[in-house]
């Protein structure tokens, strides 16, 4: 979108050589009262029964005034007949009206919720119309006054043309192609530029109202071009009050924020390795948007967005402002724009920027490569530095989040009926699911305790491998300060389901108190041939051989904390899970 910020039309006519039928332009100009566009509804332009223009329309913000008028043209030729054809569908028909208007700008037909009724027949003028387009030049930063730049593209046949303005400026004539210059004008002056053939004064066009009006001039990093490099470890302060909006990018934002309300843009290019940079509007005092942009002026590729964050405050108005990381690849230069949630939100924004190191992902980051779990083996594992996997849906028991980062484990089952266990490290969550394969086509279990899980699995196909899905918050890179990431390391194992049921199962055992302080009391049905208790990070820290259907274990040497208790009954290994006191 190119940034607007004065009343603009620009009335192009082309050029034309005479021959026994002479050629000029036409041009249909619709139009809207209420201001909001054709909400759909569309308008056909046919001359000599063939459609010249098809199903035209225009939205909110397009045209001059922005949504209030759209104008097009179309060639014809002397006698030519045209007709017009208004197409419902969008609505609110009666706020839509259009008139047709000849080589000259005279109105020859016009419209609203209806097709013209009469055809109205060609006539082209016998002399050239200049064909001129129209710029205004703003002053700033010197000023708020502005020029018009007058571009004379073609004269046609005319030995000259002459410019003339609406506010007593001295006219130029005998002018050929060429980009003219006048003013300057005060500011919020409406002024008119007309061009005349000065062979034939019937040939000749003229601009609408054209002006810039501006209480002062907006910020020097109002445009993409003039955007300000930022550098870790800064603050940048400054104003969108008097900014203007430019910039767009296809497709709906993901994080609440778009290209709605005046912006300033800011620059990140890294120092040769990944990073992740954090930019904060926390401390700004509007309703604040950002935005943070890879790509070119009109081919912009979104990196990260966000409107409101509850990292700001927990309530309004501070959760209404924006904080957000991406991760810098070292070497390409980021586009940042500060904006507000709406067209009418500006106001003074404190824009701060951090920068750690980039976590490498997990080697288990994707599903593909997941890692192998022995049965009965504890392994330690983080999602910090994991990534977000689109196009995979979330697990059926987490419905809290948008998305979530995951890494992956697998195991072969040795028995129907298995236990997954997760216990915290420095992760705040460590939910698990478990599927049968990459495709997640069939969830086999699922749990979201938020603090560590302990997930029972039954019908098992013995000896198929199985893949366990772990995530914490879902949250990469980190969005609360200080505390940053939220991700971390855990705790995971799987083992056959322990049975309490000694009558049908012989190898089954029972053991309290749990959580313990001292002993922890085992009893089973046959003969307990081993124990040993492994801690977290998969140590052995006891081992005993009872050889005897009750035992207990002394652990009061162990410090506070869980614990893993591998139980050996008739050559068929058990683990449980225990909490020292």
């Amino acid at each position: 979108m190119k940034k607007i910020t004065f009343l603009f039309i620009a009335i192009v006519t082309l050029c034309f050589s005479f021959s026994a039928k002479a050629q000029c332009n036409y041009t249909l100009e619709m139009n809207d009262s209420w201001g909001d566009g054709w909400n759909g509804n569309t308008m056909d332009v046919l001359v000599n029964g063939v459609e010249v223009l098809d199903d035209v329309t225009f939205t909110a913000g397009e045209g001059s005034p922005a949504g209030v008028q759209m104008t097009m043209t179309f060639a014809v030729n002397d006698g030519d007949m045209i007709t017009t054809l208004w197409n419902g569908g969008g609505g609110f028909g009666a706020e839509t009206s259009y008139r047709i208007l000849d080589a000259l700008g005279a109105e020859v037909g016009t419209g609203a919720e209806t097709s013209i009724t009469t055809a109205i027949s060609a006539l082209c003028p016998s002399c050239s119309i200049p064909d001129v387009t129209y710029n205004v030049i703003p002053n700033c930063p010197t000023d708020t006054d502005f020029t018009l730049e007058v571009v004379i593209n073609d004269i046609g046949t005319a030995s000259g043309v002459t410019i003339t303005d609406d506010q007593g400026t001295a006219a130029s004539g005998g002018l050929t192609a060429g980009t003219y210059s006048y003013g300057a004008y005060t500011n919020g002056t409406n002024v008119i530029i007309t061009v005349t053939n000065d062979d034939d004064g019937t040939c000749t066009t003229s601009s609408a109202a054209l002006t810039y009006n501006a209480a002062n001039c907006p910020p020097s990093n109002d445009d993409f071009a003039g955007a300000d490099p930022v550098a870790c470890g800064m603050n940048y302060t400054g104003s969108t009050v008097d900014a203007t909006l430019d910039e767009d990018y296809p497709g709906e934002p993901a994080g609440g924020a778009d290209f709605d309300a005046p912006n300033v843009w800011f620059t990140y290019t890294g120092s040769g390795s990944a990073e992740e940079v954090t930019l904060s509007l926390c401390a700004s005092d509007y309703d604040t948007g950002i935005m943070v942009f890879t790509g070119t002026s009109g081919n912009l590729t979104q990196v990260a967005e966000n409107e409101d964050a509850d990292a700001c405050g927990a309530n309004p108005p501070e959760s209404y402002r924006s904080f957000l990381t991406f991760i810098s690849d070292g070497t390409t230069t980021y586009y940042i724009a500060v904006e507000g949630w709406n067209v009418g939100d500006t106001g003074n924004y404190d824009l701060g920027v951090t920068c750690a190191p980039a976590i490498v992902a997990p080697a288990n980051d994707l599903c593909a490569n997941a890692e192998g779990l022995a049965v009965g083996v504890a392994e330690t594992g983080t999602t910090a530095g994991a990534t977000v996997e689109a196009a995979d849906a979330n697990p059926t028991c987490e419905s809290g989040l948008a998305t979530i980062v995951d890494v992956w484990y697998s195991f072969t089952a040795s028995e129907a009926d298995m236990t997954v266990i997760t216990t915290l490290g420095t992760a705040d969550q460590a939910n698990v699911a478990v599927y049968e394969d990459c495709t997640l086509a069939t969830q086999v279990g699922c749990s979201d305790a938020n603090g560590g899980e302990t997930l029972n699995l039954t019908g098992l196909t013995v000896s198929n491998t199985y893949l366990v899905r772990v995530w914490n918050d879902g949250i990469a890179p980190p969005t609360a300060p200080p505390a940053g990431r939220v991700e971390g390391d855990f705790t995971i194992s799987v083992d056959a389901t322990l049975s309490v049921d000694g009558v049908e199962n012989p190898n089954a055992f029972t053991y309290y108190p749990n959580p313990v302080k001292n002993e922890l009391t085992l009893s089973a049905q046959k003969d307990i041939q081993n124990v040993a208790v492994y801690n977290m990070l998969g140590q052995e820290v006891l081992r005993t051989s009872p050889n005897a259907v009750e035992s207990t274990v002394d652990m009061n040497g162990l410090s506070q904390g869980a614990y893993f208790v591998q139980v050996t009954i008739g050559d068929v290994t058990k683990t449980v899970r225990v909490i020292k006191q």
